[in-house]
Formats: structure tokens, C-alpha cells, sequence
């Protein structure tokens, strides 16, 4: 990887992806295949050209392309290459067959068990198109199993129509006798061409380097590569990309990779700067200009990016003073999960350093949100002072650094959202007002503090509601995971319809076989203050909460206020009840369900107050027993209300107010869940922030 001289004609590129269909289906293959096109044809890095998606484009992904159709790209991408005397990077994604002393053969029929002559055989292919006239060389990038049988042969590289005058490089994922597991080797290239690497020269080139880099990322195989030079024409080595952090050793400590990135990109429009590598030469090219030309619009977006580079210095100083001594990989990863950043970021191996994370945050913010840009970087600076307990009492410096760049009011609200800061993920069923649940909303939360949020759309059956479930788990999971913290609590928000069935702890989700309050701590919240129903106001909902919560605060429930079978014995008497009763005065209690109109009766009983109690079972025995049990855990439920039915599935159990505990359901409100409503309705949190008596329980 030493420095080479760029070449002069365009670069061109062709990556194929064939997916299998059936149970060969590689997940990912897609993905993988658009991240490494997108980095090959990035300006700054692979420059090659970019053609799009297509027959005659830079990019093929597919289901049973057919051998025809991939020999016919790659024709058009090779006339391509010859008619401008350029190189040609190819990549290969999908299935291979073959190896182990055969030749490699690219599946491209949609089935492995489809005989080899409907499939490409690679090497023949790779041979062919290395000795094309006029071709500056050829990379070929290899993902699939057995990929070192990729490699043509010695008499194809030194007897073909070239006789030896060509250059060839291969990258391979795997040994010929061993497979490729999860596009590994396009997945981590892509990744290691966007960050570069350290002290590794201008361009990066299949060598030692690169592959021991690659070694250090992929673990459940070995790729390795081959290189070819039989060329005489001096100075036109094959490059896979422009190492991007080159210009970091260039710049000294003023750029990290990012900010190089970035700075070529704004660069790019405007003619005089390629020679541009640092901060400092930045600032020279600027302050030469004139004053008619800062106003183009090219011109402002630099200067933007130039009062971006000195958020980055500032922060990275008053971050360097203050927690300099104590900053590790995992309190970085830590910091970065509790911020917003991306997975692939924070889970980045090697770590992302300070100057990396600094850069991201500032310099990927929304340019659309100009009031928001320095979000990420707020909650990343917060997240280190919590990690570190500085949160307690802030340091002058991250005071002083907060008003200098107007973030002092950001700043204290997410230290005190990140106070008592457990993991928390809470799951909203989404019905879009509509009779069925079209999707599960997932916000993963460490105290009050929103860190990360997504979406998992599902089908009308419950079936497609429980994998919607799982998989809203399991992507909590692999943020906790990188976060260094576990998953103890799951609030999950049902809308009145879903109240009847049975209770969300009792839903078999954790790979459709494991109720999902065993290994969590499952509270049930009514959605209605998320999405309420027809003809009632949401502001009027969340007033209502907040009514309640203060009822709870002051001490003025000393249990729920069960109501008489008289008070239920139809909807009309239902309404005319509560139509004399104070929103939000009280914790509704039924110890003895009605046998009609019980779901029309919830949801007027949720809107008149949005926490309720009633049997787990219909058929109550025993109904004063229950209201016994509810009377002694008041002040400690939901959580009693938790560790009942958890002790109940072990047996554990013992006396019997726990045991007639373990035959309550509830839907529950409290400061949590109200701050939680209010900031997705976009409103201020009218709710009382201290904790009320039966929280502290």
C-alpha cells in the first residue's frame, strides 16, 4: 500500500449479486451488494463510475439472473473499460460451487443444485476478461464460498491474448474448500474502504495489509488474495479505493476521516482545490477569496462545513480535559449506543475513536433540522458525563463548552433524562385506527432518555403479530449488546381490542415458544394515549393522566376504586356513572366482570382514567380475595403484580394474597409511561417529574 499515482481514465465497475431462492436465500446478500456498489462508485474512495442499477449498470441483483444475463453486463462493462483504456473492478455476491480442485462456479440460475454448465465459471471468466486489449487491469472481489478456486490459471495469465502483458488482482472470501458465512468479506470491505486505513498510504490494493486488516474482521473464515502484474507500463497499479484516512497523517490531528470525507465532497464543485488536505490549507483557500464569490452557493456550504470543523476542535478539547484520563473502547461504545448513533458505528471494530465519534455527530446531522444539528452531539456529551458520573455535578469546562455553543438547556435535560438511567423498551401495537394491528412501534429507552427507535410492520394474524414481537426484541437486544447493559423491562402498549385477549406477559414471543414475562418484566399500557379513540381529544387524554398521577402523588389513593356489579350492569349505566365522577380522580378496580359489553365497557373506563384493574380469568370465585390482594401490594404494584405471575409459573408461590395477586391484570399508568405519551404527541411534559409514593415502592 504505498503511494501510487492516479490514473487518468475512468474506473469502472460491475457488482452482481445472484440471490438463491428457497431455503439457499442468503439474507443480507442485497444489502451488502447496494453498500459495496455505493462505496466503489463513491468519488472520494472506490471513483468508479457510477452507472446504476440495471442490465446495462454498475450494479445487478436478482433472483436466477441466468449465466446469460451476467456474461451479457459484464460484456457491456468490459467495452466500457477497453473503449477508455480504464480498469475494471468486478464483484461477485451469491452462492459459489465447485473448489476443491475444480474451478469456481458463480451460481447465477437461483439454485445450487442446478447443474454447472447453467452456472459462470469464474476463473475461464476472470481469464477471459483479464486479457481483453486495452484494459488497464482488472480487481475482481469474490463472496462466495470456495472463492479462492476464482483464480485462473497460470497459463491463462502467461499464455493468453495478452501473452502475460495484463494485471490481475483477486480478493477472495474463503479458502477453495471451505464456504463464506453472511457476505462477511463484501460487508467488512465496504466498511474498511469507507474509514481507511491508518499509515497505509494514499491508495489501498489487494496486499498483506489488506488482508490481515480483513483477517482482523472476519472471524468465521479466512479471505485472502492474489495479485498479477506481468504489465511493462510503469505507474498504473491496480487500487481497490483512496485510503480516506491518508490525509489524516497528512493533517496531523486537525482532520479525522470523516471530516476528510466530508471536505472533499464540499470541495468537489469548485475548481482549485484538490490539492486541499487539511484545516489549515482550507482556511488559507477561503480567506483568498473574494467577497462575491462566499456567496455562491458552492462556497457557503464549505463555509458551513468550515464552522462544523470548529464545533469538532472545541468539543474534542473540552472532551480531552475532562475525561481524557478515564476514556476506553467500552465508555466510548457505551456513550455512542446511549446516543443515537448508528449499530455499524458503534459496534465499529476497531473502536471508533474520540475525533471519529465527535466528527460523526456533528458532521452527519440533519441539514434539514439546522436547530437540531447539534443533537447527537448533546446526548453523546451527556452520555459521558452519565457514564462517568460527572452528570451529578457538571464540570465548569462542559458548562462553559454548553453556553459557548447554545446547548446549555439540551445538555441539563438529557442529564436528567439519563438520571436512574435503566434500559427499558417499550413496544406499541399500532392500529392506525383501523380493527387490526398493522405494526409494532419500538423505542428503546435508558431512563427517560429516547435512544433509538424503529419499525416492525406485521400482518392481521397473531402469528405475524408475535414475529413482529420477537424481531422488536431481538434488535433491543442487539443495541443492549452494544450498549454493555441488559433488558430487564418491556412496556407494552395494546389497544382496547387486544385488552380481552390474554395479557401480554402470557404471549408466547421469544421464538414463538417462551411467554414473554418470563424472562422480562412485562407491564401492559393502554394505548389510547397514543392514538385515541374516535372522537376524543388527545390533549383531553393526557390531561386526564396527568390528573391521575397527581392523585397518586399526593397520597389521595389509598387503593383502586372497585366498582359494583350495579355500575356495570350495562354501557348506559357505565356512562352515567363515570359521567359523575372527576377525570383522572382515580384507579378503576372490577372484581367481577360483566357478562356483556365488557370491551366497550374498558375503553370508557381507560378514558375516563387510563389504568384499570380487572381478573386475569373471568370466572372469579373469590372476588373479595382479589380485593384483598390488591389492598395489601398497592403500594407496590405493577411490580408485585410482575413477581406474582413470574412465581406462579416456577411454583413458588406461598400464601394466599400473592397467589390471588397472580389473578390481577391491569393496564397501568404512571410518570414513565405519561412522559413517554407526551414527548410522542410533541407536547411539553405537564406531568410531575419526582416520582410518586407508589413508584418509590
Amino acid at each position: 500500500m504505498t503511494a501510487l499515482t492516479p490514473p487518468t481514465p475512468p474506473r469502472h465497475v460491475l457488482v452482481v449479486a445472484a440471490q438463491c431462492t428457497g431455503a439457499e436465500e442468503l439474507p443480507g446478500l442485497e444489502e451488502a451488494a447496494h453498500r459495496l456498489h455505493r462505496v466503489l462508485v463513491d468519488p472520494d474512495i472506490g471513483a468508479c463510475v457510477d452507472r446504476g442499477e440495471g442490465d446495462t449498470g454498475s450494479l445487478l441483483v436478482g433472483t436466477a439472473l441466468g449465466k446469460a444475463r451476467v456474461e451479457a453486463a459484464l460484456a457491456t462493462t468490459l467495452a466500457r473499460a477497453k473503449a477508455d483504456g480504464g480498469p475494471l473492478v468486478l464483484a461477485l455476491l451469491g452462492h459459489g460451487t465447485g473448489g476443491c480442485g475444480g474451478p469456481l462456479y458463480f451460481v447465477t440460475s437461483g439454485s445450487v443444485r442446478d447443474p454447472a454448465i447453467g452456472q459462470l465459471d469464474v476463473p475461464s471468466a476472470l481469464g477471459t476478461v483479464a486479457n481483453e486489449p486495452g484494459l488497464s487491469g482488472l480487481m475482481a472481489v469474490v463472496d462466495a464460498c470456495h472463492a479462492a478456486a476464482a483464480l485462473p490459471g497460470a497459463q491463462s495469465a502467461t499464455a493468453g491474448l495478452q501473452q502475460g502483458a495484463l494485471r490481475l488482482s483477486l480478493l477472495f472470501a474463503a479458502s477453495a474448500h471451505l464456504p463464506a458465512w453472511d457476505m462477511s468479506l463484501s460487508v467488512q470491505l465496504a466498511e474498511l474502504l469507507e474509514k481507511g486505513v491508518a499509515d497505509a498510504g494514499e491508495y489501498l490494493t489487494v496486499d498483506e495489509r489488506l488482508i490481515e486488516e480483513l483477517r482482523d474482521r472476519i472471524t468465521v473464515q479466512e479471505p485472502g488474495g492474489c495479485t498479477f502484474n506481468g504489465s511493462p507500463v510503469p505507474g498504473r497499479s491496480l487500487w481497490l479505493a483512496r485510503n480516506v484516512q491518508a490525509a489524516t497523517g497528512r493533517s496531523a490531528s486537525s482532520l479525522g476521516s470523516t471530516a476528510y470525507a466530508r471536505m472533499r465532497k464540499v470541495l468537489r464543485p469548485l475548481d482549485g482545490t484538490d490539492a486541499i488536505d487539511s484545516a489549515k490549507q482550507l482556511a488559507d483557500w477561503l480567506a483568498g477569496l473574494g467577497q462575491e464569490r462566499r456567496g455562491l452557493p458552492a462556497v457557503r456550504r464549505v463555509l458551513e462545513f468550515q464552522r462544523d470543523l470548529r464545533t469538532c476542535e472545541a468539543t474534542l478539547t473540552v472532551l480531552e480535559e475532562t475525561f481524557g484520563p478515564t476514556l476506553t473502547d467500552d465508555l466510548l461504545r457505551k456513550a455512542a449506543a446511549r446516543s443515537g448513533f448508528p449499530l455499524d458505528v458503534v459496534v465499529q471494530v476497531p473502536c471508533s475513536s474520540l475525533r471519529d465519534l465527535v466528527e460523526y455527530a456533528v458532521l452527519e446531522a440533519s441539514p434539514v433540522a439546522p436547530d437540531r444539528r447539534l443533537r447527537m452531539l448533546v446526548h453523546f456529551v451527556a452520555a459521558l458525563a452519565h457514564l462517568t458520573g460527572a452528570g451529578e455535578i457538571v464540570p465548569e469546562r462542559l458548562t462553559t463548552w454548553a453556553t459557548q455553543w447554545g446547548v446549555t438547556t439540551s445538555l441539563n435535560s438529557r442529564l436528567r433524562e439519563l438520571a436512574r438511567a435503566t434500559p427499558r423498551l417499550v413496544l406499541v401495537l399500532a392500529d392506525d385506527g383501523g380493527a387490526d394491528v398493522v405494526r409494532v412501534d419500538a423505542s428503546l429507552l435508558f431512563g427517560s432518555a429516547v435512544v433509538h427507535t424503529a419499525e416492525f410492520p406485521c400482518g392481521p394474524s397473531r402469528d405475524a403479530l408475535v414475529c413482529a414481537l420477537d424481531e422488536a426484541v431481538g434488535w433491543a437486544l442487539s443495541w443492549l449488546s452494544a450498549a454493555g447493559a441488559q433488558l430487564p423491562a418491556i412496556d407494552v402498549s395494546v389497544p382496547t381490542s387486544l385488552l380481552l385477549d390474554s395479557p401480554p406477559e402470557e404471549w408466547r414471543v421469544v421464538r414463538g415458544r417462551r411467554m414473554l414475562g418470563v424472562d422480562y418484566d412485562v407491564t401492559t399500557r393502554w394505548s389510547g394515549l397514543l392514538t385515541p379513540p374516535p372522537g376524543v381529544r388527545l390533549d383531553d387524554l393526557l390531561h386526564t393522566g396527568s390528573k391521575l398521577l397527581t392523585s397518586l402523588q399526593t397520597g389521595a389513593q389509598s387503593g383502586p376504586s372497585w366498582l359494583a356489579p350495579d355500575d356495570l350492569s350495562s354501557l348506559e349505566a357505565l356512562q352515567d356513572f363515570l359521567g359523575r365522577r372527576r377525570t383522572g380522580s382515580c384507579v378503576w378496580g372490577v372484581s367481577t366482570v360483566p357478562e356483556t359489553d365488557f370491551g366497550l365497557m374498558l375503553e370508557e373506563l381507560l378514558i375516563h382514567t387510563p389504568a384499570l384493574i380487572w381478573p386475569r380469568h373471568l370466572d372469579v370465585t373469590d372476588p373479595r380475595a382479589l380485593r384483598d390482594a390488591v389492598a395489601e401490594h398497592w403500594d407496590a404494584l405493577p411490580e408485585h403484580l410482575v413477581h406474582a405471575f413470574q412465581g406462579r409459573l416456577d411454583n413458588s408461590l406461598g400464601g394466599d394474597g400473592p397467589r390471588h395477586l397472580a389473578d390481577i391484570r391491569t393496564t397501568w399508568h404512571d410518570a414513565h409511561w405519561q412522559a413517554f405519551c407526551q414527548r410522542r404527541a410533541g407536547r411539553a411534559v405537564v406531568a410531575p417529574h419526582d416520582l410518586t409514593p407508589k413508584e418509590r415502592a
